[in-house]
Formats: C-alpha cells, sequence, structure tokens
C-alpha cells in the first residue's frame, strides 16, 4: 500500500511547477499590443428630444500584421428606424488600414448623398459623388394661434381717424381677423428643410500627422411656403468651408415674407369695409396695417431668434489623431412654442489615428576595436565568441521584426527560452513528484 506524500514532500513539485507557470506567463505581454493604426466613421447620427439614432460606426484596427473591421458599410436609410425626418438617400461610411514601410497608415469617409449617389473606395479620398439631393426635415412652425384685438386696432389712432373709425369698428375687427386667419391657414405649417447635395468628411493619418477635410455640395436651408410667399432660402451652406466654421442664421426673412404677403391681404379687405369712412380711407388702411402687422409680428417673434447653430467642417484634434463632422447642425428652442422639436444633426463623422510604427531594432555600430562586435572583441572575426545573455526581459514582441518593443534582444529568442524554461521547469517538477513517491 502506497503511502500519501507529506505536505513537506508535495511542497518542493509543487513549487516546481508554479515556476514553469511563471515562467510561461512572463512571455504573455506582447500579447495585448497597442494599434498600429485605426480609422472609424459613421455616416449619421440624429438626435430628436433627447432620443438619438444613428447609422451605426465602421471601426479599423490593425495591430502591425492584420486589419479587423467592424460595423456595416454603406447602410441603408432604414436602418435609422421610424423616424420622420429622413426618409431616402444615400449613406456612407467606411474606414480602412495598412501598413507601409513599416509604418500604421489609416484613412476613413462618412456622409450622406440623395439616392442615385455613386460610392467610391475610401481610399481613394472623398466616398460620394452626388446624385439626387436629400432631404432632412428639421422642424415646422405652426402660425395659426395668432389673435387680433380691438385694442390692437386703435392703438395710436387719434383725433380725426379715431372719429371715423369708431362706428366700424366691429366690421373691421371681424375683416382683420379673418384676412389674417386665412392667410395663416394658406400657409399651414411650414417646414424648415435641409435639402443636401451630399455632405461628407473624410480623414487620413500616419505615425506623423493626421489631416482631415469636408465637402458640401449643394447644401442649402429652406423654409417651403405655399403660394402667395412660396419657397424660401435660408442660407446656402459653402461647398468647402474651412475647420469650423459657423453658421448662425435667423427667420426674419419669413416673418418679413408673412408681414408683406399679410398687409397685400389686408389692404385689399380694409377698403372694402372702411368705404364709409371716405376721404380717410388711406390713412386709416396705412394706420391699421401698421397695427395689425405690428400685432402678428410680436406673436411671431421667436422666428426672428436665431433657432439654428451649425458647424461646418468641425475638427478636433488629439496627439496624433483627428476627428472631422461635416456638418453639426443644433435647432434652438427658440421657436418651441410653434412646435419645432429640438432636433440635433450630426453628418459625416470621420475620426483617424493615433497611429504608430511597426518596431525597428538598428544593431549599434562598434566604436572599440575590441568591444563587442569589433575586429577584436567578442563576436568579432578575431575575438573571442559572444557573450550570451544571463537574464532574459520580457518585452512586447514585435511580430513583424522579430524584435521586442524596447529592442534590447530578439524577441522570439526571449519567447522560445522562456518557453523552454517553463517546459523544463515543469518536467522537472514531475519527475520530483514521481520520485518522491516511489520513495
Amino acid at each position: 500500500m502506497r503511502s500519501t506524500p507529506s505536505p513537506s514532500v508535495r511542497r518542493p513539485a509543487l513549487a516546481l511547477a508554479c515556476t514553469g507557470t511563471i515562467l510561461a506567463l512572463a512571455a504573455a505581454p506582447g500579447a495585448a499590443a497597442e494599434p498600429v493604426a485605426q480609422a472609424e466613421a459613421t455616416g449619421l447620427v440624429l438626435t430628436v428630444l433627447s432620443t438619438p439614432t444613428d447609422s451605426g460606426e465602421v471601426r479599423a484596427v490593425n495591430d502591425g500584421t492584420r486589419e479587423q473591421k467592424t460595423g456595416t458599410v454603406d447602410p441603408l436609410i432604414t436602418a435609422l428606424g421610424n423616424q420622420p425626418f429622413i426618409n431616402a438617400g444615400t449613406l456612407s461610411q467606411d474606414a480602412t488600414t495598412r501598413i507601409e514601410d513599416r509604418r500604421g497608415l489609416s484613412a476613413a469617409c462618412a456622409g450622406l448623398a440623395g439616392d442615385g449617389a455613386t460610392l467610391v473606395s475610401v481610399d481613394q479620398g472623398f466616398c460620394l459623388t452626388p446624385g439626387n439631393n436629400a432631404e432632412i426635415n428639421a422642424g415646422t412652425f405652426e402660425l395659426g394661434d395668432v389673435t387680433i384685438v380691438q385694442s390692437d386696432l386703435t392703438d395710436g389712432i387719434t383725433g380725426p381717424l379715431l372719429a371715423a373709425l369708431q362706428p366700424l369698428l366691429q366690421p373691421v375687427l371681424d375683416t382683420t381677423s379673418t384676412t389674417v386667419q386665412t392667410l395663416l391657414t394658406s400657409i399651414g405649417d411650414p417646414d424648415v428643410v435641409l435639402d443636401l447635395g451630399a455632405v461628407q468628411s473624410r480623414c487620413t493619418a500616419t505615425p506623423a500627422a493626421a489631416t482631415g477635410d469636408s465637402q458640401l455640395t449643394d447644401a442649402t436651408l429652406d423654409v417651403r411656403l405655399p403660394a402667395p410667399i412660396g419657397p424660401l432660402n435660408l442660407v446656402t451652406l459653402p461647398a468647402n468651408p474651412p475647420p469650423n466654421t459657423k453658421v448662425l442664421t435667423d427667420l426674419d426673412v419669413v416673418l418679413t415674407a408673412i408681414s408683406d404677403a399679410l398687409e397685400a391681404e389686408l389692404t385689399t379687405a380694409l377698403r372694402g369695409v372702411l368705404a364709409p369712412a371716405g376721404g380717410l380711407v388711406d390713412q386709416l388702411v396705412t394706420a391699421l396695417n401698421g397695427n395689425i402687422v405690428s400685432t402678428v409680428a410680436d406673436q411671431l417673434g421667436p422666428l426672428e431668434d436665431n433657432v439654428l447653430d451649425a458647424t461646418l467642417n468641425k475638427q478636433t484634434r488629439g496627439d496624433g489623431s483627428i476627428e472631422v463632422t461635416a456638418l453639426d447642425l443644433s435647432l434652438l428652442p427658440a421657436a418651441s412654442s410653434f412646435g419645432v422639436d429640438l432636433l440635433d444633426v450630426q453628418i459625416g463623422r470621420s475620426a483617424c489615428g493615433a497611429n504608430a510604427r511597426v518596431g525597428v531594432t538598428e544593431p549599434p555600430a562598434p566604436t572599440d576595436p575590441d568591444g563587442p562586435g569589433g575586429p577584436g572583441g567578442p563576436g568579432g572575426p578575431g575575438g573571442p565568441g559572444p557573450d550570451f545573455p544571463t537574464s532574459v526581459p520580457a518585452g512586447e514582441v514585435d511580430l513583424a521584426s522579430g524584435t521586442t518593443g524596447d529592442g534590447a534582444i530578439n524577441g522570439q529568442v526571449a519567447t522560445g527560452a522562456l518557453v523552454l524554461l517553463s517546459l523544463l521547469a515543469a518536467a522537472g517538477g514531475v519527475h520530483t513528484f514521481r520520485r518522491l513517491l516511489r520513495g
């Protein structure tokens, strides 16, 4: 019957086995290598009432030996879900990396264009050639809540004009209210529309630098108003804006157009109802128009505020990296009382870097004839054999060059030596354990 080894007998074997495990783990740091090249791309992000939706992200990472890519290139608009703001167009988002002359290189491109746009490879510059225009509905104005009261009509009217107007106040008030409501109802709820040919960004990065740019083709912000006013252009966005170009616009052009149309309608209507006032008709029409238009303008006041904050070719730089967004647009809450939903839009986000070089180790030039590598030194043609290292530094292995990250010793030799030592240690532990059992 075999006796069970005592704890004092087991300890040496366990120690040797643990030594083999520790030595094997010492070779592991090279597995956690940082990316040599990296890039990301997202075509479109919409945030409505603090609820975001986006086209996803394409990410490319290269560890110096191969590229790994995740995400969907050229996703469909339907990937954005059931949001009502955009339902047609072409999205593009792509990223790529490669190693060239031991340098990590990366590129990315992302953007939005209309139907019929042509997709271009990410490593050839911008990734979209425009087709038809795409539209994003950036908000709606409700204009049906304007009211006119009698005090608004008579404000500032005195003397003979007021005396002539008194018998006609109720008919004038009824006619005015009807005319205002008819006009604003015919206008309906005008939409603020972002009309785009193609909006896109791109970037590239090397270990030394990162660059980026944006392009906006046939991009305008419009208000769609029906007759008698018609559509209005608020701003035309520049095609090749400098980095971080701010676009601030107000909607006073909308208010002016509505006021002009209202004054024309009121002039026709008031001349009919004021006919009994005789020769004072023109003066009364002018005074009433001024009061009514001023009242409507006050109630439409939020339209005059800055409701759009947009940044073109938005760029953020880091240490060897860059992030570029072709269009970053926020609709401010100034017109929220008119039914405009808060909307944030980011079109064409590309990010590149930071990149690095695959490690390179250069042998030191001999300075001493009798030193290592010299004619009379160790390893030289006339000297003794090379000295072998008495310790092996653990370091990250450069798989492309066969060196450790710090260039101190050949990585493959170091890794092989550690593995061999771990195997010998493990074998020694097993042998000792079996010999103790037999004893």
